[in-house]
């Protein structure tokens, strides 16, 4: 991770840790860093836990190292939720901010052994090759992020990607793309589930709502949160339709 985007990180994570109730105001909802894991040159995976409800909405970005808009976003927008507590209110937040902390290192879109993480799930359509890894997750940062979900069972999850400009979505998720799409002024557009990617094993096979925010090539990170935060709040508000989980 580049040192501007470690000091964001460290700074954001001092500000929740650092939070304390205002007068008059509501406390701040609970708040906590996790280390998922490591990556394969040892940087850690950190998730930024908010809110202690039971419906849980995972957002992740920069799983390809080379598309690194997300991180700085989902800092603002982890930031957002602190000052908000309302919008938190039954819900439960999980950040991953950088999925790809050694790709994020290097620019590069694969991970330190050249694997494709987002290429690398166990999905019906996974194919073991030198792109996707010799099998389904090979690769402890994808492990990290399918650990996670295993155990937190999100109701929705939003991944941030470059540089398509569009929104798009696996699953049940077509409504809540064309909402975010709207609300951020793109394109909803349906690219299909790549084989091996967390859409497919997220959204077509286990059949949780999945929507792709790909934000455009260039992305201002001091403007990106007026623009796409409001994709990220309707992703959280939105309501889950299917029966809950026994």
């Amino acid at each position: 991770m580049s040192v501007r985007r470690t000091v964001l990180l460290s700074v954001v994570l001092t500000v929740l840790a650092c939070a304390a109730p205002v007068p008059h105001f509501p406390a701040p909802p609970r708040h906590e860093r996790r280390v998922l894991g490591e990556s394969r040159q040892g940087r850690p995976i950190d998730a930024i836990v908010i809110g202690d409800g039971p419906r849980v909405v995972l957002f992740v970005a920069t799983i390809h190292g080379n598309e690194a808009a997300g991180t700085p976003l989902l800092l603002d927008f982890a930031t957002h939720l602190v000052t908000h507590p309302g919008e938190v209110e039954g819900r439960t937040v999980v950040l991953v901010p950088v999925a790809n902390p050694d790709g994020l290192r290097h620019g590069t879109r694969a991970n330190a052994a050249g694997v494709d993480l987002n290429r690398n799930w166990p999905s019906a359509n996974f194919r073991p090759s030198r792109q996707t890894g010799p099998k389904a997750l090979s690769e402890p940062e994808s492990h990290a992020l399918w650990r996670l979900i295993e155990k937190v069972r999100p109701a929705v999850v939003v991944s941030i990607h470059q540089p398509l400009a569009c929104v798009d979505w696996d699953g049940p998720a077509g409504e809540l793309a064309a909402a975010m799409a709207t609300a951020c002024g793109l394109p909803a557009k349906k690219l299909g589930a790549r084989p091996g990617s967390m859409g497919s094993h997220v959204g077509v096979d286990a059949g949780i709502p999945i929507v792709t925010l790909e934000l455009p090539d260039r992305v201002d990170a001091a403007t990106a949160w007026t623009r796409f935060g409001g994709a990220l709040r309707l992703a959280l508000r939105e309501e889950d339709s299917r029966p809950p989980v026994p």
